[in-house]
């Protein structure tokens, strides 16, 4: 008979399993809500009934669930005799990202619930004081796991060095991925694929740095509510500024842009537009690269700009033009750089051969945003933004 947990004693050993369903939120949107509960019900259900198969034949005294929140929970396997509980856990993982997962999966399919569902699950052990209320209970060895959870890759297994040490032929399949908060990880992947390059693809390298990327150029609504964040500078360095100059001069409404940096100039905002002088060298090697004329569409640029500050005289007497002779290799627009919430997003130039080649226009470059959580990478960005922003070399056109 399985036992329970007592409230004041300590457990050393204590498997705990935590499993996290991806797309709950898309099938909350995407369904009436008691169908996605039936189904995602039956993970809680399934789960359970798995795992207390497992503890009844390993002879695990202890397998409990200690919380459930939807679209996932942690459960708590445990017994003095520590193999019981390592091959019921162990199992009851591996079961959850293979037979498990095709049983609900299928179960969608029968109520019309179209969503892709994927598992993430985690394993690691630890010594745990049980207070009586599982859901009170705060160990690192609890934060560590769910921590885990998270950057497991979709229907993968992951369990920490600690339970790969000991694990034996159980663990056969594992591989080794690198380390996780100090801890090396070992994962379990679907047949056929690495688990070291769905690691690689989900977490990036070690010390890896959070930023948004974008296929393509923002919107001209997204750049605006960019525009709309800063609170004393905008800079806006590119090449020509032609995406800007249109914006700013277009006849189409709503001209969100526009409207977002006449709104910032008002405000008392200084809005620096940097781009390259068109008689510069820089200038005229990119022109043979591209095979176009770039001097002249600087100067267009520079012109329309011009007919933005002429068709608001009251407003835009902060609004400048910069010309300077040295080439970014990127294009970006920055807001408050010098603030301790400043945000930059940016875009490096890709070159690509004349024909027969790739077309490959400027707005459909990659696009990232940082701000200063991003450490080294927000820096390097801000010191060339500035560098070119305050460029001794550089002119003031308007």
């Amino acid at each position: 008979m399985a036992e329970r947990f007592e409230a004041g004693r300590t457990y050393e050993n204590v498997y705990l399993l935590v499993v996290d369903a991806v797309g709950y939120s898309r099938a909350v949107r995407d369904h009436p809500r008691d169908r996605v509960s039936d189904a995602f019900n039956l993970l809680r259900t399934t789960t359970e009934s798995s795992i207390a198969d497992l503890a009844a034949e390993h002879g695990c005294a202890r397998a409990e669930l200690w919380s459930w929140r939807g679209d996932g929970g942690i459960f708590a396997i445990h017994d003095d005799n520590e193999s019981a509980a390592l091959a019921t856990a162990l199992n009851a993982g591996r079961a959850l990202v293979t037979d498990r997962l095709h049983q609900v999966r299928e179960h969608f399919a029968r109520i019309a619930v179209r969503c892709s569902l994927h598992v993430r699950v985690a394993l690691h052990k630890g010594t745990i004081r049980y207070s009586g209320d599982s859901g009170t209970i705060h160990t690192p060895e609890i934060n560590f796991v769910s921590h885990l959870e998270e950057a497991v890759p979709g229907d993968c297994l992951a369990i920490s060095e600690d339970v790969h040490r000991i694990g034996g032929d159980l663990v056969l399949g594992f591989e080794a991925v690198g380390e996780f908060e100090d801890r090396q990880v070992h994962v379990l992947a679907p047949p056929g694929v690495p688990a070291k390059r769905l690691w690689l693809a989900h977490r990036g390298f070690t010390d890896s740095l959070t930023v948004h990327a974008y296929r393509e150029r923002p919107s001209q609504a997204d750049k605006a509510r960019l525009v709309d964040t800063a609170a004393h500078e905008v800079v806006d360095l590119s090449t020509a500024l032609n995406t800007c100059a249109g914006y700013l001069t277009t006849s189409e409404r709503p001209a969100s842009f526009r409207n977002a940096v006449l709104s910032f100039l008002r405000r008392g905002g200084t809005y620096r537009c940097v781009v390259l002088a068109p008689d510069s060298p820089a200038v005229a090697a990119l022109a043979q690269q591209r095979d176009e004329d770039l001097p002249g569409r600087i100067r267009r640029s520079v012109e329309r700009l011009g007919e933005f500050k002429a068709r608001h005289p009251g407003a835009t007497d902060r609004f400048e033009v910069h010309q300077v002779p040295d080439y970014a290799g990127f294009a970006a627009l920055a807001t408050d750089l010098d603030d301790e919430h400043g945000l930059l997003m940016y875009s490096p130039y890709l070159g690509v051969p004349r024909e027969p080649g790739p077309v490959l226009e400027r707005g459909d470059m990659p696009h990232y945003l940082v701000d200063r959580s991003a450490g080294q990478v927000f820096e390097t960005l801000h010191r060339v933004v500035r560098s070119f922003a305050d460029a001794g070399g550089a002119r003031r056109v308007l």
